[in-house]
């Protein structure tokens, strides 16, 4: 039913009861249809253009949106939903509860990612509008504007999955779109051989020694920080730097020899990671180096790794870049340059090249199965296990004794 009204040319109850109501704006030469709708339990009015100068095309579109809106509000689901920078306001209010098994370290990256890099793209999009499509036009942008890695990009990712699942649980989407993800390009870790560890740490026993106080005491933390790392796998940041004494127990092997566990605040989580058998001498070593520079036994609340005035280490990079440099270990066989990181990677090779359980070995080093299997699963065909079973023989025959002998030395 058309209706008067003086601030439009044409205004149209629809169905005669305010609910779906049409009308055009005066003074515009090909002025378009807009409906304003009154949707049952739902306050104020929801206003859209029909973005046609046709009546009958206009009424098809107001009433199909008015019995969708009305829908959504039958089943729970907000009618307008907010624009991407206020979702991202109450996530991070909401972080504590959404992380809640994660560290405060993990769960801060997780928000400066928000406010840096999601918040920054999306802006004032509204969060039922962002699309497969939109989240690729981010990580194009990821790639082309800052020159990310996948490994980060990918990270980023997650993080917005998280968002949106969250608006899911919120109801400002109905469902969560595919959220893509770049191919995960796996290189090669830097790693010591066997025989490169040796060198190493026999080096080191009299690299250790200078006339310089100051610089001995440097390189005995180096000494120590090296072996720790490569006989345990833990990480050389957070899990290294913030590890107390009160973090240090024992436990015992099916054959009653004790090893020692020391639980590190990971990168998700609290976890206790078995070390190698002998890594209790040089816990040792550092306790009593510390005993005689203070005058009594250091407090179980200091972290192991520390400056004569009790603060954590922070990098051990100068030190160890030029110890590697003397022993001309800097470089592995495909040019890279060795990190601290490396000796994490030592340990996680050595241990599968012994054979050791990857799922066990996961739960130890705190990372992925899936992470090991792609970045060291190689190393595990040659496990004399893997190698006995990919070479045993289905013919019944006479077993003999066989010699590899084409390969020289």
């Amino acid at each position: 039913m058309e209706v008067k009204s003086k601030n439009y040319d044409d205004y149209v109850d629809v169905r005669n009861d305010g609910k779906i109501v049409m009308y055009r704006r005066p003074h515009l030469k090909n002025p378009k249809w807009n409906v304003r709708l009154k949707i049952p339990n739902h306050k104020g009015y929801v206003i859209r253009s029909t973005k046609t100068s046709d009546y009958n095309e206009g009424k098809r579109f107001s009433e199909d949106l008015y019995y969708e809106l009305e829908g959504k509000v039958r089943r729970g689901e907000v009618l307008k939903s907010p624009s991407f920078d206020k979702v991202i306001l109450e996530f991070i209010k909401d972080c504590d509860v959404i992380y809640r098994n994660k560290t405060k370290q993990y769960v801060e990256g997780n928000i400066q990612i928000c406010k840096s890099h999601l918040v920054p793209f999306y802006d004032k999009t509204p969060i039922d509008e962002i699309t497969e499509d939109t989240m690729e036009n981010f990580i194009s942008h990821q790639f082309r504007e800052h020159n990310f890695s996948n490994v980060t990009v990918r990270h980023h990712q997650t993080v917005m999955g998280k968002v949106l699942q969250y608006s899911r649980r919120k109801g400002y989407i109905k469902d969560v779109p595919p959220i893509p993800k770049p191919k995960m390009v796996i290189n090669s870790r830097s790693d010591f051989s066997k025989d490169e560890w040796r060198t190493l740490y026999e080096y080191m026993r009299g690299w250790v020694k200078h006339k310089n106080s100051r610089i001995s005491r440097q390189r005995f933390y180096t000494q120590h920080f090296i072996l720790i790392l490569g006989n345990s796998g833990i990480r050389c940041g957070t899990e290294c730097r913030s590890l107390k004494w009160s973090d240090i127990s024992t436990t015992k092997d099916m054959l009653g020899d004790e090893r020692v566990v020391i639980t590190v605040k990971g990168k998700t989580d609290r976890r206790d990671v078995i070390c190698n058998s002998g890594i209790e001498n040089y816990f040792k070593r550092l306790y009593e180096f510390r005993t005689e520079e203070l005058g009594h036994p250091p407090p179980s609340s200091e972290c192991v790794l520390v400056n004569p005035n009790g603060k954590p280490i922070l990098s051990y990079k100068g030190s160890f870049n030029s110890l590697l440099d003397e022993v001309n270990l800097s470089f592995d066989d495909e040019g890279k340059r060795r990190t601290p990181y490396s000796l994490r990677h030592t340990y996680i090779t050595m241990r599968l090249m012994e054979g050791v359980n990857i799922y066990q070995l996961s739960s130890n080093v705190g990372t992925s199965v899936e992470m090991i299997e792609s970045y060291y699963g190689h190393l595990r065909n040659r496990d004399p296990k893997v190698v006995s079973e990919v070479t045993k023989n289905s013919f019944i025959k006479e077993q003999k004794s066989s010699k590899v002998d084409f390969i020289k030395n």
